[in-house]
């Protein structure tokens, strides 16, 4: 019986989430001026079509702009991921003397808000010639220290047998790391990664700063501009919205299993 209770909860948790994915979804296949707010417009399918798509598309850059914030945010994913793991390899298997101080000052960075280093930000990238480049984006989110967190404490319950084994057979620390740690936190590392992604994908405040032209713009940034233009069209920008989330909601259907495996492990269990 709790069961069953607790399912139907789950049910009406779920529709409660997703109600406004599909309020969205028909708005913006609704003719421009024609909206949805009750339950006859919900169930009249008749006048749907993809006429805002279309226009949407001809008159922005949002493909492109869709195409730059894809670009951006897997190359940030993959190459967080690879610092974060290669860091948290260290600080958690390899003993040293200043581990613990330089563990600190890294997760310390948790503290500091982007607000706080934007200048210097700003003054750097430009004397880098990075400003209206994809790099610009990328470079300071790599920055980002809650990777090197994450992936340290699922390596902390990495066994020790595992790696004293393969120590005794020769293995050096690049080994240990590739061999052992990643396949024993793979569905931890394809967490971060999305977290990164989503990170990258919703980051706003730098991206409009460092980037001038409109073509250069990633989706969180240029979207503002195109939906202020359009402040009277609830369809057209339910249009925009949609497109600017279905990217992260395929990425979540097609990564969920190793989500829910990331955030229900606590780390390998020997």
């Amino acid at each position: 019986m709790n069961k069953i209770l607790l399912n139907l909860i789950a049910i009406v948790l779920a529709l409660l989430f997703i109600f406004p994915l599909i309020w969205m979804l028909l708005v913006s296949l609704k003719p421009d001026g024609v909206s949805v707010y009750s339950l006859a417009d919900w169930v009249n399918w008749s006048d749907l079509n993809i006429d805002n798509y279309v226009k949407v598309v001809r008159d922005s850059h949002i493909l492109r702009w869709t195409w730059n914030s894809f670009v951006i945010g897997v190359l940030t994913s993959v190459i967080s991921i690879l610092i974060s793991s290669l860091a948290a390899f260290a600080f958690s298997k390899l003993p040293f003397r200043t581990r613990g101080i330089f563990y600190l000052v890294i997760v310390s960075g948790l503290l500091i808000p982007t607000e706080a280093i934007l200048i210097p930000l700003y003054e750097t990238s430009l004397h880098l010639e990075l400003i209206d480049n994809m790099w610009a984006i990328i470079l300071p989110g790599l920055t980002n220290p809650i990777g090197i967190l994450l992936l340290k404490q699922f390596m902390d319950g990495v066994p020790k047998d595992y790696i004293e084994a393969a120590q005794i057979d020769g293995s050096r620390n690049f080994r240990l790391w590739w061999s052992i740690c990643l396949p024993l936190t793979r569905s931890a590392m394809v967490s971060v990664g999305i977290f990164f992604f989503i990170l990258s994908w919703n980051n706003f405040l730098w991206p409009y700063l460092s980037i001038t032209s409109e073509e250069n713009m990633i989706l969180s940034a240029g979207l503002p501009t195109f939906l202020s233009n359009n402040t009277m069209s609830l369809n057209l920008i339910m249009t925009a919205s949609a497109i600017a989330a279905i990217p992260t909601i395929i990425v979540f259907i097609l990564l969920q299993r190793h989500i829910v495996q990331g955030v229900s492990m606590s780390g390998v269990k020997g």
